[in-house]
């Protein structure tokens, strides 16, 4: 069965995403799926969300876009981080939605859909304060002129993205709430004729901020579970094996720099899984896993493919699963393994669902 397996609850998945579905409304809903869905596994997962009855779904790269049509995917697909120069043409004969941050994409773009007498249809990202794509308000008379050149960019869409409404503090509400007020002020000032489609609300949008639900909303960490919230299941757990297991003496350092010495004769166990495969060295000396319904610390430093545990009282053999996301009695959330490494969700979820050497199961 492999050294890591990756368990993917199909139902907790269908779950979440008809309630985020319910709560989004008449919105079109757009499903994110990049980076493999968050380590979720993106033709499956996609698949799952569009059974759940979502409008559409959204991809960071057009090779992403591609791998989705390849595997029989016919819904609507919106490319979030637009199109690198020589991927315009491939992004217009695939008749996907691009979102447009910059003028030399706009142009491109332009250019690409004149050539291939093909229409594109087009989100133009409105930075309001994430500080990272899209254009400035003041850019928008010259957007829209630009448009306006070319008969084959379709502008069905505008967009803009929430940089704190994850966070609860005063100021990330204020600063959220000012967003959100910038981009209902544009919509009004500028009337967008014919845009179908206006959306703002991430996850945290549309959970903690039900103003933002526009036209449009983006859901993805919620999708996974990886947002607290009524209701959403976390999906995925991650599991390996025991590889090796054995008794040392007092003051004995485990693992390297010898961070952590033992006051007593322990037990120790080692798994095959450490930061080559997603399991971040900041974990040392903090996590725990769960083998057979027992909690167990991870001592010492967390090393490339391996990872010493404290076996100390637990009934435990070699080749016996270790839960290191999840578990069938005691689990490690995400949550837990977020605070440990003082990161986010999305990170533990991208990190340990990866891409190389798993395996991966929907259950």
């Amino acid at each position: 069965m492999g050294w890591v397996e990756v368990l993917i609850n199909k139902q907790h998945l269908l779950d979440n995403a008809r309630l985020l579905k319910k709560i989004a409304g008449d919105a079109k809903f757009f499903a994110v799926v990049k980076s493999n869905a968050y380590g979720h596994g993106m033709i499956e997962c996609a698949k799952i969300f569009l059974e759940a009855g979502v409008d559409a779904l959204a991809v960071s790269l057009v090779d992403e876009a591609y791998t989705l049509r390849e595997a029989g995917i016919k819904s609507d697909i919106l490319l979030l981080g637009g199109v690198m120069p020589k991927e315009e043409e491939a992004a217009v004969k695939g008749g996907f939605e691009i979102a447009v941050s910059d003028f030399y994409m706009l142009e491109a773009l332009g250019r690409a859909s004149n050539r291939l007498n093909k229409r594109v249809k087009i989100h133009i990202k409105i930075d309001t304060g994430m500080g990272r794509l899209g254009f400035l308000v003041e850019d928008i008379p010259e957007v829209l002129d630009v448009i306006s050149k070319y008969k084959g960019l379709n502008l069905v869409g505008v967009m803009s993205h929430f940089s704190i409404a994850d966070e609860d503090s005063v100021e990330a509400k204020e600063f959220t709430e000012h967003q959100l007020k910038l981009f209902k002020e544009i919509i009004q000032k500028y009337k967008f004729h014919n845009v179908s489609v206006f959306h703002i609300a991430n996850s945290a949008g549309l959970l903690f901020y039900p103003e933002s639900i526009l036209s449009g909303v983006r859901v993805g960490i919620a999708l996974y579970g990886g947002i607290r919230y009524p209701g959403l299941k976390e999906a995925m757990s991650v599991r390996t094996r025991l590889l090796s297991l054995k008794y040392v003496p007092s003051k004995w350092g485990i693992s390297y720099g010898r961070t952590y010495i033992t006051k007593a004769k322990k037990r120790i166990g080692v798994i095959p899984f450490g930061y080559a495969l997603g399991y971040l060295r900041d974990f040392s000396n903090k996590a725990e896993v769960v083998i057979n319904g027992r909690r167990c610390k991870v001592l010492g430093r967390v090393c490339m493919d391996l990872t010493v545990v404290d076996l100390d009282g637990v009934s435990a053999s070699v080749g016996d699963y270790v839960y290191i996301l999840g578990g069938e009695e005691q689990k490690i959330s995400v949550f837990e393994l977020a605070s440990w490494c003082k990161t986010i969700t999305y990170e533990i979820f991208c990190q340990l669902g990866g891409n190389s050497v798993r395996l991966r199961r929907f259950i």
